[in-house]
């Protein structure tokens, strides 16, 4: 990791505000690792976290969506690119020593399958590392605590499936959860923690609201943030700042994982 680096004001200016705060998140902790190569980018998508996270380009990106391919290789973080099924990798036994997945497992319908490649693909001793929505995350979200502390919890739980459903989530697991899956595929885990607190979740949530004129700037114009100046940022990175870089949390919205194949 650079320690010059500033990955929360480098997001800010690139992707919505929400986004911005976890990615970076997830980007400082990532960034401190040093994984072996060759790396395979497990769900690469456009390419942007790769971008943000890394000074050379990792070996090999795979993402289901030809148009996230397609952006990922403009963005030339990649030294190769491939439309592939996450659950059918078409790479020989024992490719790579790491495989990185930020975010990525939540949306994966066939799990056990893409747990199943993952180790396979992986060379005796290799790293797995990835980053994943904990069984708190709807729950720490602000619009879900405040109608639970009004008496709502309807609404509440409403709101909880309403949040998961648009962001296409499969699983939002616990920490326990993993610990037994990853095991039954393969996978010592070397360490996890939980990140991302319900402090920090108030804002993903409400900042959603505040970014969805970002929506229009993407179909309009093709990216995020249409005037990417690191002023035109200065209230909001001042209070997001106290939650980049906020101490470890007992209970988060995320989890992170770094296991080591068998």
């Amino acid at each position: 990791m650079n320690p010059e680096r500033d990955y929360l004001a480098e997001h800010l200016i690139a992707i919505p505000a929400f986004r911005a705060l976890l990615r970076a998140v997830e980007a400082r902790q990532i960034a401190a690792l040093d994984l072996p190569r060759p790396i395979l980018d497990l769900g690469c998508g456009d390419g942007h976290f790769a971008q943000a996270t890394f000074t050379e380009p990792l070996d090999v990106g795979i993402d289901p969506s030809p148009q996230a391919i397609a952006e990922a290789a403009r963005r030339g973080m990649h030294r190769e690119l491939k439309v592939l099924d996450n659950n059918a990798m078409l790479f020989e036994d024992s490719a790579f020593a790491t495989v990185l997945s930020n975010s990525v497992v939540e949306h994966i319908l066939d799990i056990d399958a893409t747990l199943r490649e993952t180790h396979r693909v992986l060379r005796p001793g290799g790293i797995f590392v990835f980053t994943t929505p904990s069984q708190h995350f709807a729950e720490f979200l602000f619009f879900a605590d405040f109608f639970r502390s009004i008496g709502l919890k309807g609404l509440s739980k409403a709101y909880e499936n309403y949040f998961n459903r648009i962001s296409r989530h499969y699983r939002t697991d616990s920490p326990e959860t993993w610990l037994a899956r990853l095991s039954r595929f393969g996978f010592t885990v070397r360490e996890w923690h939980p990140y991302f607190s319900r402090a920090a979740s108030h804002l993903f949530d409400l900042a959603h609201y505040y970014s969805s004129p970002t929506l229009l700037y993407k179909k309009l114009f093709g990216r995020w943030i249409i005037a990417p100046y690191r002023a035109n940022f200065v209230l909001i990175e001042s209070l997001w700042r106290r939650y980049y870089g906020e101490p470890p949390t007992k209970e988060g919205a995320y989890l992170f994982f770094l296991c080591e194949k068998k």
